[in-house]
């Protein structure tokens, strides 16, 4: 039954890539399963059916001898209750996966260069709000951003804008010492781990 219930879903998982409905017939050792697939669901009342008349095949079998019946009677039983309870339909979610991963470095490049070029630190934190939040930054990043500026408060501006975009912020005690000021240390450490 496990394995079945695996089938399904790779089956499922299949049809839903392909977004149609489709019948599958699945062959085992033992038989053949038909399935009807599609992208938002996998009926199972086929194998569901399949397993019923199955198990009503063994219970016929163990009716022949007494002591198989005794034997076999409370598995049969219990089966046909776990079918009941088997969802005669499985619904398939697609799930989306947002894969995030920091600028990279040529671009990164670019983007410190042209940070760089700024002269005053209003238009260095208006280009970090136009072009940062479109990319994602690594800690190592950040510090190479924060030496672009002069002064603390607008380390700490900038801190608090790119927060949301660092992907490793767990990591932000080793960029600490970008600050000259213990203070300053404490107001940017508050600031990652909040």
């Amino acid at each position: 039954m496990r394995n079945a219930v695996i089938v399904i879903f790779i089956l499922g998982v299949l049809a839903a890539a392909l977004g149609q409905a489709q019948m599958k017939r699945v062959r085992t050792e033992r038989g053949v399963v038909e399935l009807e697939l599609s992208a938002d669901n996998v009926n199972v009342r086929a194998l569901i059916s399949n397993l019923e008349s199955r198990l009503q095949q063994l219970a016929v079998i163990a009716e022949r001898n007494d002591e198989c019946a005794q034997l076999m009677q409370p598995i049969i039983l219990e089966l046909l209750a776990l079918i009941i309870l088997f969802p005669s339909e499985i619904y398939v979610e697609p799930v989306i996966v947002e894969i995030i991963e920091p600028i990279d470095g040529a671009l990164f490049a670019q983007f410190l260069g042209s940070l760089k070029e700024k002269t005053f630190s209003n238009d260095k934190l208006k280009f970090l709000q136009q072009v940062g939040s479109a990319h994602y930054f690594t800690c190592i990043q950040l510090a190479e951003i924060l030496d672009c500026f002069s002064f603390s408060d607008d380390k700490l501006k900038a801190v608090r804008f790119l927060k949301p975009r660092i992907i490793d912020a767990e990591n932000a005690f080793i960029i600490k010492d970008h600050f000259t000021f213990d203070s300053d240390k404490e107001k940017f450490m508050k600031i990652m781990y909040e």
